[in-house]
């Protein structure tokens, strides 16, 4: 009896053992949880402070800005999911565990949602500079009920997108990245993804940009009203205002795309999730800070909130004598 006792305790210990030793946690792991966590918790931050001050303003109220908050709600949106995924990574590889896995399937279906989301907000502003521009005429595809439809239906659509990938099971748990992913693999899911998420909006937003181009350099060789050679002039520079943050998230994402390249052929790193989802939290707050930059609005709000130096004045002085 007091063998049989002892031969089952010695069986457990080893379970214990190997579930343990099932999950390696390399040095740079925690480090990095903590990066993707403050990096996601400063794009939250400073997107909430734009959406409150454009709201608080009335020279952001016009249909132009209503694209842009859809842009910047969805970015803040994205970047409380992905603040989740870091905190349920670092939390499990501190603990070592494998709990609460439906947690991380649902994070991650949201994740594909707001990820398309945002890649689509962009088509839709750079849809409606060149309609602008082209038809300036069709006033109701211009007015803000149309544009708010537009982004109703964008939301509708990149969350029908998505449930597919939830109700059939491709959302699974990777233990090595310690998060819920489709698996990067030669398959339908992943193309699927792949072009409905990048491919689709991002040559979008590149044939907008080519198209538009072309339209101005044309209307300019005419004889045509400076005013409206002006007007497609400044659309065509806020298109590509659009296509340089859309091409942000191109450059920032080409490790991912280099791993979904790799799983084509053969086995990405064992670690291509951890190190796809820096440069993803990374090209978030880059993009957040590129709106603040790029929308001038809110920089002279800005300008005129913030108090000026003490220590600039006297120096102007200075230079001016």
């Amino acid at each position: 009896m007091f063998i049989n006792l002892c031969s089952c305790f010695l069986i457990e210990m080893n379970n214990l053992i190997d579930n343990s030793t099932m999950i390696e946690i390399e040095l740079w792991f925690i480090p990095i949880d903590i990066v993707m966590i403050i990096t996601t918790t400063l794009t939250i931050v400073l997107g909430l402070i734009f959406l409150f001050i454009a709201i608080t303003h009335r020279v952001c109220w016009s249909v132009s800005m209503i694209l842009i908050y859809n842009s910047c709600f969805t970015e803040v949106i994205l970047s409380c999911v992905l603040l989740n995924m870091a905190i349920f990574t670092l939390q499990h590889d501190l603990k070592k565990d494998t709990e609460n896995i439906s947690f991380c399937i649902t994070i991650a279906f949201l994740c594909y949602v707001t990820d398309t989301m945002q890649n689509y907000s962009y088509l839709l502003s750079a849809v409606y500079r060149y309609i602008s521009v082209v038809y300036p005429t069709r006033i109701f595809w211009l007015s803000a009920n149309f544009q708010v439809y537009l982004i109703i239906g964008q939301w509708i659509f990149c969350i029908v997108f998505a449930l597919p990938l939830l109700l059939t099971g491709q959302i699974i748990y990777n233990i090595d990245n310690q998060i819920c992913q489709i698996p990067l693999r030669l398959s339908a899911p992943m193309i699927y993804v792949s072009i409905i998420l990048y491919v689709i909006p991002n040559l979008g937003i590149v044939g907008i940009y080519t198209k538009l181009a072309r339209y101005v350099r044309h209307i300019s060789i005419r004889t045509t009203l400076p005013h409206t050679l002006f007007h497609a002039q400044r659309e065509l520079r806020l298109v590509q205002r659009t296509f340089t943050l859309a091409s942000t998230l191109i450059v920032l994402g080409i490790p991912y795309m280099i791993f979904v390249l790799i799983s084509f052929i053969t086995t990405p790193p064992k670690y291509h999730f951890r190190i796809a989802y820096i440069f993803a939290d990374v090209s978030i707050l880059s993009i957040m800070i590129m709106t603040y930059y790029f929308t001038q609005q809110i920089k002279e709000i800005i300008r005129k909130i913030l108090p000026k130096s003490n220590v600039i004045e006297p120096i102007r002085d200075i230079v001016r004598t």
